[in-house]
């Protein structure tokens, strides 16, 4: 009975370690990595949902003289949310519009929920006539992968960046015009014009002889030589 005891342990410790052998051996057989290479990666700026200027409003000109577009804004980390609580409410009281477009993406939009919640109790509407309607998407946005090696070439990689769009409507939407805001006509170039016709007119009448019209080029008709 104790060889027949003697010779069970053996057998038990050899089947507890033969596990740990093929571990050993299965991690001295995996190959070793490769050095992955060392980029530094800049964050390109991402392509917005809506123009900052409306293509119908001078982009040089200060923001204060813009009529349009200001119902789209684009929500940051960098503004608090008092400030975009203001510009919202002066959008719907002193700008005349009805619908109030709020566009996030990655980061900024926590800030843009908490604006979405915050909005429409401070504004002198019940709460049946303000309409929040909320839109989820993805954009795609690339980054710069510039290499440590001098040698090597400036690579790109895409990325989706989650975002967030939130349109606000008072009633049926319909925006009103602001008071007191009126479109000023185009004048055209006549430049010229007024004296060439006088001078002209004035030769035929005293029966002189014909005088010849003066011409006016405008800096952008000239030819660079």
């Amino acid at each position: 009975m104790n060889d027949h005891a003697s010779d069970a342990s053996p057998t038990v410790e050899q089947s507890v370690s033969r596990p740990k052998k093929r571990a050993r051996d299965g991690n001295a057989q995996q190959p070793e990595e490769p050095p992955r290479a060392v980029h530094k990666v800049r964050k390109l700026v991402p392509p917005r949902p809506f123009p900052t200027v409306p293509t119908s409003v001078s982009a040089t000109g200060p923001r204060s003289a813009h009529t349009e577009g200001k119902n789209y804004i684009c929500i940051t980390r960098r503004t608090e949310l008092g400030a975009y609580l203001r510009r919202c409410k002066d959008v719907f009281l002193k700008d005349g519009y009805k619908t109030l477009h709020l566009s996030a993406m990655g980061a900024a939009i926590p800030h843009l929920m908490q604006l979405a919640l915050s909005l429409p109790p401070i504004l002198p509407y019940s709460p049946d006539e303000v309409h929040t309607e909320v839109k989820t998407g993805t954009v795609e946005v690339q980054d710069e992968l510039i290499p440590e090696d001098d040698d090597e070439d400036i690579s790109y990689r895409t990325r989706g960046k989650s975002t967030v769009s939130v349109v606000i409507k008072i009633g049926d939407g319909v925006d009103e015009p602001a008071a007191g805001v009126a479109k000023v006509p185009r004048r055209k170039n006549n430049v010229g014009r007024a004296a060439t016709g006088s001078v002209h007119n004035a030769g035929r009448a005293k029966g002189a002889a014909p005088v010849t019209e003066q011409l006016i080029y405008r800096e952008d008709d000239m030819d660079e030589r």
